[in-house]
């Protein structure tokens, strides 16, 4: 089977097709990613041997010069997009919703080579929604995203979020801790408001100081602001900027803080983590916050907005989980059971079954 996988853009666009390109790698399957022209984005498909073209795309904003650079770049991927597919010649192509998918999958489609979507966001984001109706299958990661594209029911499969490999085969999490670590973040560059609210309820944690310890990844620029305020409070705190083995800080983590993006939810959901979410407030559309009901009405997480966010909100809900082993418990199952461990394997199932029925 020969799969193009579109999948540039963002971590949580790349990530799950980088999973999915590693399964079919194993069964002997010929990919090839398809990614931004980013230094980034070539590091990480490098790093986990997988071939890949780059094509040219920027996100669409909401003025006439923004319109007019989409376009041009659109127009310029969609002919490198051609070019990629006459040479790599794909039976099957995994778009991952961004807006790279949109030339990749309309060159394919006119070409009659077969489109799978993935959508990880509870909202389909728009290159979902734009080209559903052309699409043979479209895998879903969350079942609450069938109420969003009801017309295209009967091609929907609720695969899950592809993990990145690394994650799958992560160590246990650590059960009944007698110092249970709190694990904030708020993605890859840290999210200054989650900084600041957690650097003023330290002073409102004096209650639980001696039952906790603290992760918290607070980004290369505000690194050492929070390094000193952890500093002036003499707080149990292990700090970085980034880490790349998230799955170690998960597997020792009681209780998580952090945005609500759809990989964060899946990972969280895998390692059956309890978590306080607080959506990026310019996220497209709101979907992070779409995105945390799903948890908060699971009851495995509960949602802060950004603009409630405060340290006295922040500390209260940190103490009312962290000292209530009957809550973490309950929460921590809740999350569990939202899980999909399999979820690489499901798509490579759908994907298999499109070429069986060719």
């Amino acid at each position: 089977m020969r799969v193009l996988i579109v999948a540039g853009g963002t971590g949580g666009h790349l990530y799950p097709g980088v999973s999915v390109a590693k399964k079919l790698k194993e069964k002997n399957h010929q990919v090839l990613m398809v990614i931004r022209d980013k230094d980034m984005e070539k590091e990480i498909v490098n790093k986990y041997q997988l071939e890949f073209a780059t094509i040219a795309g920027i996100g669409l904003k909401k003025s006439i010069s923004g319109l007019l650079k989409f376009g041009w770049q659109f127009l310029k991927g969609l002919n490198e997009a051609h070019s990629i597919l006459d040479r790599f010649k794909p039976e099957v192509i995994l778009a991952l919703g961004n807006y790279l998918s949109l030339p990749i999958a309309l060159a394919g489609q006119r070409k009659n080579i077969p489109v799978v979507l993935h959508e990880q966001n509870c909202l389909p984001g728009k290159a979902t929604r734009f080209l559903a109706k052309k699409a043979s299958k479209i895998c879903i990661s969350f079942k609450e995203s069938l109420a969003y594209l009801e017309k295209f029911k009967s091609k929907i499969i609720i695969t899950g979020n592809p993990l990145r490999p690394e994650m799958v085969s992560a160590p246990a999490v650590i059960t009944g801790k007698p110092i249970r670590n709190i694990l904030v973040f708020g993605g890859s560059q840290g999210a200054h408001s989650i900084n600041l609210a957690m650097l003023s309820a330290l002073d409102r944690l004096e209650l639980v100081r001696a039952k906790v310890t603290i992760t918290h990844l607070a980004g290369v620029q505000d690194l050492p602001l929070v390094e000193n305020g952890y500093r002036e409070r003499n707080f149990d705190v292990m700090l970085a900027s980034y880490l790349h083995d998230m799955q170690e800080a998960y597997a020792k983590a009681s209780l998580v803080v952090a945005r609500a993006g759809a990989a964060t939810l899946a990972e969280l959901a895998f390692f059956g983590l309890p978590s306080i979410l607080i959506p990026y407030p310019f996220a497209a559309e709101d979907h992070q916050r779409i995105n945390a009901a799903v948890l908060v009405n699971a009851g495995a997480a509960r949602m802060i907005m950004d603009k409630d966010l405060n340290g006295e909100i922040l500390a209260s809900s940190i103490i009312e989980i962290i000292q209530n082993g009957t809550v973490l418990q309950y929460m921590s199952a809740a999350a569990r059971k939202l899980a999909q461990p399999q979820a690489a394997e499901n798509i490579v199932r759908v994907l298999n079954e499109i070429i069986s029925s060719k």
